[in-house]
């Protein structure tokens, strides 16, 4: 049991500091006007975004 929660407390740590890098992103996004810094952080916003998604599901099936 006690690597289950080591594990849950863990993902949840990892999706947060996810959580703050995407806000970051989104916040630079909307900054930024050089058409290269738009793709770049659209493109990490969306793997942001998918890894979020993923670790979300790891953190239910604990």
């Amino acid at each position: 049991m006690k690597n289950v929660d080591k594990n849950r407390a863990d993902l949840a740590n990892e999706i947060g500091e996810l959580e703050s890098a995407l806000s970051d992103s989104y916040q630079t996004l909307d900054m930024v006007t050089e058409e290269g810094l738009v793709d770049f952080y659209t493109y990490m916003i969306k793997a942001y975004e998918a890894k979020h998604r993923y670790l979300l599901r790891k953190l239910k099936e604990c």
